[in-house]
């Protein structure tokens, strides 16, 4: 094995990990919001006993929207782990292929959310 080689092998492994990092940044944001979201119903429960007249019933969902995101960010996190993972041993052995139906599975999984959060919304 020459250098070029052994250099290009590890700059494969590198952008691997450059990937993991991002989804973990991701998955990190969306936990986050989650949580401000669920903190924010908590505010929006309080306001509603010292100011009666604040509408509640458009915010009855809030709290579980904020759990559902920090799921959402604990699942992306352990998919991450596990392309992660399978990324490596497909550079290692010399048989990587792009994950084409998991890349348009995810993006057609956030326009459904995107959709919904739409709907929801109005």
């Amino acid at each position: 094995m020459d250098s070029t080689t052994t250099n290009r092998h590890v700059s494969d492994h590198l952008a691997n990990e450059r990937t993991f990092l991002a989804w973990i940044r991701t998955s990190i944001a969306v936990m986050t919001l989650g949580i401000a979201i669920n903190r924010f119903s908590l505010f929006l429960v309080e306001i509603h006993q010292v100011v009666p007249e604040v509408r509640q019933l458009a915010n009855r969902h809030v709290e579980k929207l904020g759990i559902g995101l920090v799921v959402l960010g604990i699942v992306l996190l352990c998919g991450a782990i596990g392309h992660y993972l399978h990324v490596g041993r497909m550079i290692e052995s010399g048989a990587y292929h792009p994950a084409n139906r998991l890349v348009i599975a995810t993006a057609v999984l956030f326009a459904a959310m995107g959709g919904a959060a739409l709907i929801w919304l109005f």
